[in-house]
């Protein structure tokens, strides 16, 4: 399995996080090469490599995940976990469930700048890759 960097991983896991939109995710390695499919069964999008890390969110035998910027499904017989799914919604507060799309409407909001892990941050607000979302004014 190939070291990823701190700040790649936060990132990926973020990513993963936000893209899933599914109620739990976990990390999971590749046990083997294997298909990624546009829906379950479905037609295959790509084929990821044994020993890749993933987001995933599963349910039954499949598992939702990205790898590549692609969004799709693995079987679940195939991954090993490496951490255990965890709620991604506060069910009392609802503290992760902000979305904003763009850098206006988050600052609007008063939420700008907004760190990785914390609730608003997305990749796709994070034009210089340096892990706080809406740090920069948009040009």
């Amino acid at each position: 399995m190939t070291a990823f960097p701190f700040r790649s991983a936060l990132k990926t896991l973020a990513l993963g996080a936000a893209l899933l939109g599914m109620a739990e995710a976990a990390t999971s390695v590749t046990t083997t090469s294997l298909n990624l499919r546009r829906t379950p069964g479905g037609a295959v999008v790509a084929v990821i490599p044994a020993n890749t890390l993933l987001i995933t969110a599963c349910d039954g035998a499949w598992c939702r995940t990205t790898y590549r910027g692609r969004g799709g499904y693995v079987g679940r017989a195939y991954l090993k976990a490496v951490t255990r799914s965890a709620p991604l919604n506060s069910a009392s507060s609802g503290a992760y469930s902000r979305f904003y799309a763009s850098c206006t409407a988050m600052r609007r909001a008063g939420a700008a700048p907004a760190r990785v892990g914390t609730p608003g941050y997305r990749v796709g607000l994070d034009r210089n890759g340096n892990g706080w979302a809406c740090d920069q004014i948009e040009r």
